[in-house]
């Protein structure tokens, strides 16, 4: 069953240029190091300039390797993290 996983950004009043950067950024560097598709998507109404990063992975099995893989390249700075 293909699982879809998001990551919800609110950036701060007056920051959406500065978190749109961020995340295209992030993206990139998803791709580049795991060859990782996501995504990103810009909310209409509710909160405004609310970001969504959208990826879809064959099972739940394959998500946490994904995520693990992540959490260790946060780590070593192979992708970039919020400041």
């Amino acid at each position: 069953m293909t699982v879809v996983f998001t990551r919800i950004v609110t950036p701060k009043s007056g920051h959406l240029d500065r978190t749109m950067k961020f995340a295209k950024k992030r993206i990139k560097a998803l791709k580049k190091a795991y060859g990782l598709k996501v995504s990103l998507n810009v909310r209409m109404g509710g909160p405004a300039g609310q970001l969504n990063m959208v990826s879809y992975h064959d099972n739940m099995g394959d998500l946490e390797k994904v995520r693990r893989k992540i959490i260790k390249g946060v780590a070593s700075g192979k992708i970039p993290q919020p400041k």
